[in-house]
Parts: C-alpha cells; sequence; structure tokens
C-alpha cells in the first residue's frame, strides 16, 4: 500500500490508526451498553440506579450491533483473531447499522407507545437522533474511516520472510 496519509497515522505495524473521531462514534453508538454496565458496577451508589431508567430495552440491539466492532477496533493487531480479523472488513457497514438503527428502534418506540411523537421527541433524544445520523453520514464521506478499515495488520507469521542461505561450494 503506497502511503498516502502523514506518517502519524500510521502504527508501528504500517497500518492505519484508528482515528480519534471513529472512536468516538464507537463509543457513541455503544452508549446504552456502556450506561446499563455502570449501574451494576459494585461500587455505585442507589443513585447511580437511576440511569437504568434511561436505558430502553429496544435499543440495545443498535448497540449490540456495534459492539463487535469496537471490540474488533480494540484488538487491532497482528496476533488478533480470526474472528477480530473477520469482522474489522465489514466494520463500516456495521457500525452504519446500528447508527440507522436507533433511530428507527427510538421513533418506533414512541409511535407504539402510542404518544404523539411532539411530546415523546426531547432535547436529548433529538439531540441523540442528530449525532447517529452524523455519524453515519461520516462513516461514509470520510475517505480516512474507508481506508482505515481496509487496512488490517498483517499476521506476525506473514511479516518474517525466511531468511535464504547460499551454499557454500
Amino acid at each position: 500500500m503506497v502511503p498516502t496519509y502523514p506518517p502519524h497515522r500510521y502504527s508501528d505495524d504500517l497500518v492505519l490508526r484508528v482515528p480519534p473521531a471513529l472512536w468516538l462514534v464507537m463509543v457513541f453508538l455503544v452508549r446504552h451498553l456502556a450506561l446499563l454496565g455502570i449501574t451494576f458496577l459494585p461500587t455505585m451508589g442507589p443513585e447511580i440506579l437511576g440511569l437504568r431508567g434511561l436505558v430502553k430495552p429496544h435499543v440495545l440491539v443498535a448497540d449490540l450491533v456495534a459492539l463487535p466492532v469496537l471490540i474488533a477496533a480494540a484488538r487491532r493487531r497482528p496476533q488478533a483473531s480470526r474472528a477480530v480479523r473477520a469482522v474489522w472488513p465489514h466494520g463500516r457497514t456495521l457500525l452504519t447499522v446500528s447508527a440507522l438503527a436507533f433511530p428507527i428502534l427510538a421513533l418506533g418506540g414512541l409511535l407504539a407507545s402510542g404518544r404523539p411523537l411532539v411530546l415523546g421527541i426531547d432535547a436529548p433524544l433529538l439531540a441523540s437522533l442528530c449525532v447517529s445520523l452524523t455519524a453515519a453520514l461520516y462513516l461514509w464521506r470520510s475517505p480516512l474511516v474507508r481506508d482505515v478499515f481496509r487496512d488490517f495488520p498483517a499476521t506476525a507469521r506473514a511479516r518474517v520472510e525466511p531468511r535464504r542461505r547460499k551454499r557454500q561450494l
């Protein structure tokens, strides 16, 4: 691969690093799982249990789609397993599905509740809907993100070239 980005964009394994904006998108797309996980920490008091009310079970499906990509990004190195290597090339698509599934699931939940949308959409939900759509747009408009998902560190065996000795006569 011909380097088309500045050197600071590459890791020691000579692959593109996951940009900070992409890390933020991945963490945003698993926010409900993170909130739910925080409420089960043993050191938290009863006031934290109120966070569980913020997590709607039907939107966890969207977070579960993005979770394997976040794990694959964290384990993106030459020693990565086959599962991580299998998930990574499809990461951009999975994150997009997650980003677009949240608005569909959230608005579907509001419609199913029978409440008028005007009363059901509050400022935090509207902000989440806007950020989800912006994340999907970023995933498909950024050439860096496209190239990051095309790039994965080679296995340690593939990088080591065997030495060939010349026969001495």
